[in-house]
């Protein structure tokens, strides 16, 4: 990963075949992985525990089972987490693509994903 840190990526999704999917894609790249089914398992055991293990990214679908990755976002921010987040949608829907823009979220990947950009965005961003 040419000389930078390690970065953990959470991936939330509620598509177990999406998130074995990403964590291959990820640990080929040198990331390291943690998977959760839904925005609520993340909240518990990332949000609150307070110290960071370095640099730390959350890739999460728009439509979980237990809500929307966009509301997960804003239960991210307010607790006071600078984690940089990806939002993956399975449609390009205007009115989703506004609401994540409204909300601060700045990078959206649509699915099926490039993997390749995703590698590359998360790649060249990590330290």
């Amino acid at each position: 990963m040419n000389g930078r840190s390690v970065s953990l990526v959470h991936v939330v999704d509620g598509d177990p075949a999406v998130r074995d999917s990403l964590t291959t894609l990820l640990d080929l790249n040198g990331f390291k992985v943690r998977t959760y089914p839904t925005g609520e398992a993340f909240l518990k055991k990332v949000c609150g525990r307070g110290a960071h293990e370095g640099a730390e990214w959350v890739v999460c679908e728009a439509d979980l089972p237990d809500g929307s990755g966009i509301d997960l976002f804003a239960k991210i921010r307010a607790a006071r987490s600078p984690a940089p987040f990806i939002l993956l949608v399975s449609r390009r829907n205007p009115s989703i693509m506004q609401s994540a823009r409204e909300a601060g979220i700045e990078q959206i990947f649509q699915k099926p994903l490039v993997h390749r950009n995703l590698i590359e965005y998360i790649g060249s961003r990590s330290h």
